[in-house]
């Protein structure tokens, strides 16, 4: 029976490391004593992995246990922590990329811009064009990657966009060309019967306004976790507002042509300028014929990650 009256004792000598080391021997001695009755009729204490400080601290020792900080990456905090940047090509043009994270593995903030022009000639109905069409604009987008892997949805703003198409028309002596469902012939220049010279059009097509908001899917993380090289995609839409055709045409055209030799001005007979209502019709079809509100986005590029802190 003495055995079992001394467990609740043991049970405090475990507890209590500083009354071992204090009296070793009297505890050993007489484990009946008062003062060990006196702590062993302390309540025995319920040991956990969730009060293991608390039990060490009512012993009188100091706990070993840290607090444990979540990590930067575990919270996803830590904004602007990092930049990379990226070349691509694509309907807009030849560009580049900027991008810095909100919140981590989730949400990038992404600028950019793209320019290009090009200068071209080409035939349509037999009359000579001489184009020239220019992509130029910037843009700040917000990528969002909902499975935190390279698949992501953007939204964002085009701004400054300056995407455009200038074409000149440019008939050849005793050629036709139609205007508002009139045919004219392109009377050669000359200084006393034309001296306003041959027939010449322009037409002028700005794409939208200055701004556009944008929407895109795509795949590649410009600021993945693990390495620096990735290969961003987009695809998507802007939403541009209707485009506008402004159209001019000058010089003289003639109604009719004798069939004696193009290059003469007298083998023409009924000419003058092409009456402003035929102008303003033709104006009117063309705006109709480009009414469109969206823009496709298509590109891909080449990104680096230049840091990103942990």
């Amino acid at each position: 029976m003495k055995f079992f009256h001394s467990l609740p004792a043991a049970a405090v000598l475990a507890l209590s490391p500083s009354i071992v080391f204090a009296q070793p021997n009297a505890l050993v001695a007489n484990l009946d004593a008062p003062a060990v009755h006196a702590a062993a009729a302390r309540p025995a204490l319920e040991f956990s992995s969730s009060n293991a400080p608390a039990l060490f601290e009512d012993a009188g020792q100091s706990s070993t246990y840290p607090r444990r900080m979540p990590s930067p990456e575990a919270s996803g905090a830590r904004p602007f922590s990092g930049v990379a940047a990226a070349v691509k090509i694509g309907t807009g043009g030849i560009g580049f990329d900027v991008a810095t994270p909100l919140v981590r593995r989730n949400l990038n903030l992404r600028g950019g811009a793209s320019f290009f022009s090009y200068n071209t000639t080409f035939t349509i109905d037999d009359l000579n064009i001489v184009g020239a069409l220019k992509l130029q604009g910037a843009s700040a987008m917000v990528d969002w990657f909902p499975f935190h892997g390279g698949f992501r949805i953007s939204g964002g703003m085009t701004f400054k966009n300056q995407t455009a198409f200038n074409a000149t028309l440019v008939p050849t002596p005793g050629q036709t060309f139609t205007v508002n469902n009139a045919d004219y012939y392109s009377q050669p220049y000359d200084p006393v019967l034309n001296p306003g010279g041959p027939i010449t059009g322009k037409g002028a097509f700005n794409f939208g306004g200055s701004t556009a908001p944008r929407a895109t899917f795509g795949w590649g993380n410009m600021l993945k976790e693990r390495g620096r090289i990735s290969v961003p995609i987009e695809l998507g839409v802007e939403f541009i507002s209707t485009p506008t055709a402004v159209y001019t045409i000058s010089g003289t055209g003639c109604q009719n042509y004798n069939g004696l030799g193009v290059n003469s001005a007298a083998n023409y007979s009924n000419c003058g300028p092409i009456p402003a209502s035929n102008v303003a019709a033709e104006q009117a079809k063309i705006q109709n014929d480009i009414n469109y509100r969206f823009f496709p986005i298509i590109s891909i590029g080449l990104s680096y990650k230049l840091f990103l802190t942990h």
